[in-house]
């Protein structure tokens, strides 16, 4: 199959049909930039912004910025360059991370909207899994189609978890954009399959919607829906739902009891100097009202009340977990992703998952002791 890829013709012939399906969704969502502000929904949850402390979020930021810099001095790179720092951040000495993270856990990661229409080159968190792999992790890649509704996703994941060879190590999985509702939908109603996870992380995670699925929904179900591309069936137009902001809020009235895994959030939000011009559309259009956003996500909307906040990435919200630019250098000028270091993201994230899940479990063992 390399060798298949390495052939010139097969190439160009993918870059090329990557390329347009990367013009259609570019097409798509700079569309959206016109459309006006629509009014809430009538099945909109109501909601208020808050601070993190009153939504019951653990605030990580010391803790994963200093597992993070301390990986990127190693590399050679700037800390500061690789993630924001906002106020409220706590400075935080690195602690002695633990030598046996590959032994204890295994890793998987599930994609987001459209992942599986683009061919294996664009895959994301595809150099990820390379790496990790390489060092000796036990690496998973669950894939939901990329035009699927979340609860055909939850179904096909629960599939494939229970199809996973049994290993008293549980996951830790990475969630990239719808990614996250597909697999929350999932944890909600098999309770049963969700032991096998100790926590999910999410990456640029639809947590809370996307005001750009709001504006954009009427005209993703007229056209862009049944739009054939390169290797994914056309959609119902349903998949958009699931990350329209009202649909998620919700979601989450509904489930969050449910929800019992650990979920920790790793939010996109770049500076201009380093936003995809692929992106450039969306971002402006969001930074109208809130600049600090990825091209698809506010910040506030990648985080969920009750869980832990790792950080900020200076990235936008493909290019932190894809290498567009170099996978298809003949599309370079649509992408600027060299700057973000993936795997290193990774593995700060899953250090500072250990350190939270054995600081919980010790905590519970305490209060069992004391307990009369």
């Amino acid at each position: 199959m390399r060798g298949k890829w390495a052939q010139p013709g097969a190439r160009t012939g993918l870059r090329t049909l990557a390329g347009a399906v990367v013009g259609a969704v570019t097409l798509a969502l700079t569309a959206c930039s016109s459309v006006p502000n629509q009014g809430p929904s009538d099945t909109s949850a109501p909601a208020i912004l808050a601070a993190l402390q009153a939504a019951g979020v653990r605030d990580l930021r010391g803790s994963y910025r200093a597992a993070l810099c301390r990986r990127l001095r190693d590399d050679g790179a700037s800390c500061d360059d690789v993630l924001l720092r906002l106020p409220g951040e706590e400075a935080l000495s690195a602690t002695p991370p633990m030598a046996d993270l590959a032994r204890r856990y295994r890793v998987a990661f599930v994609p987001g909207l459209f992942a599986d229409c683009v061919g294996p080159l664009l895959r994301p968190f595809a150099g990820v899994e390379r790496d990790l792999a390489q060092a000796g992790v036990d690496v998973h890649y669950l894939p939901v189609a990329g035009r699927g509704t979340s609860a055909a996703n939850a179904e096909r994941l629960a599939s494939q978890v229970a199809a996973l060879p049994d290993d008293p190590r549980p996951l830790i999985v990475f969630a990239y954009s719808k990614g996250l509702p597909d697999l929350l939908e999932f944890v909600a109603h098999h309770p049963a399959k969700v032991h096998r996870i100790a926590a999910i992380v999410s990456i640029a995670g639809a947590a809370q919607g996307s005001l750009l699925a709001d504006e954009l929904q009427s005209e993703y179900r007229t056209w862009l829906s049944s739009f054939r591309l390169l290797s994914c069936a056309p959609g119902t137009g349903e998949e958009i739902d699931d990350v329209r902001r009202a649909v998620r809020l919700e979601w989450w009235r509904q489930h969050r009891a449910t929800i019992s895994v650990p979920v920790f959030s790793l939010v996109t939000m770049p500076r201009p100097d380093h936003l995809t011009p692929f992106t450039a559309a969306t971002y402006h259009r969001l930074a109208s009202i809130d600049p600090l956003n990825d091209g698809m996500l506010f910040w506030y909307d990648q985080i969920l009340p009750g869980s832990h906040l790792l950080g900020f990435v200076n990235a936008d919200h493909w290019s932190v977990v894809q290498s567009a630019g170099r996978d298809l250098p003949i599309m370079g000028v649509l992408f600027r992703d060299g700057h973000v270091p993936r795997t290193l993201l990774v593995e700060a994230a899953i250090e500072v998952v250990d350190n939270t899940l054995r600081g919980a479990a010790t905590r519970s063992r305490e209060g069992d002791v004391q307990a009369p």
